[in-house]
């Protein structure tokens, strides 16, 4: 019998040392980010690869800048219209960090979309919180859904329209 407790005594403090040494919640929180910084990485470099051959496309067309730069401006501003107190906006991403959705925006800078903006949604609480990019107001759901295609063709991405008002 004494055999027996002194073999249950190793078995538990064999099973509280294993408990014990197991990685911290800010550990997995750490780790879980890095794998999303890293998914990020590729996609972005994905995204830089299939805009070199399309480059390399163009090139061997014999396209110039200055014609796609036209093209863009032409084709989009007829498909959609913004509206300072419109009811839709079309959402193009979706962040748990609020930096990484705010240098999203910045990127477009150049692009001169008014309204480009964060929404801050979720729960606190339960850390169950997102940062959505949207753009623009649109009277109207198809002008939201025709900026939404143009933009999913340039960032290579899905997007949604939503409504805000």
């Amino acid at each position: 019998m004494k055999n027996f407790g002194v073999k249950l005594l190793f078995v538990a403090f064999g099973m509280l040392l294993i408990q014990g040494c197991g990685e911290s919640e800010e550990e997995r929180l750490a780790r879980e980010q890095a794998r999303m910084d890293s998914l990020r990485q590729v996609q972005q470099q994905q995204i830089a690869q299939q805009m070199a051959a399309m480059q390399d496309s163009l090139d061997a067309a014999g396209v110039t800048p200055d014609q796609t730069e036209t093209n863009n401006s032409t084709s989009g501003s007829e498909g959609y219209t913004f509206v300072e107190n419109g009811s839709y906006a079309v959402q193009v991403g979706a962040f748990r960090s609020e930096e990484k959705a705010n240098s999203f925006i910045t990127k477009w800078s150049d692009r001169n979309y008014p309204s480009a903006y964060v929404v801050k949604t979720g729960d606190e609480q339960w850390g169950d919180v997102w940062f959505r990019v949207r753009v623009g107001f649109f009277g109207s759901k198809e002008d939201a859904a025709n900026l939404g295609a143009e933009l999913a063709k340039e960032i290579n991405s899905s997007y949604w329209v939503s409504k805000v008002r």
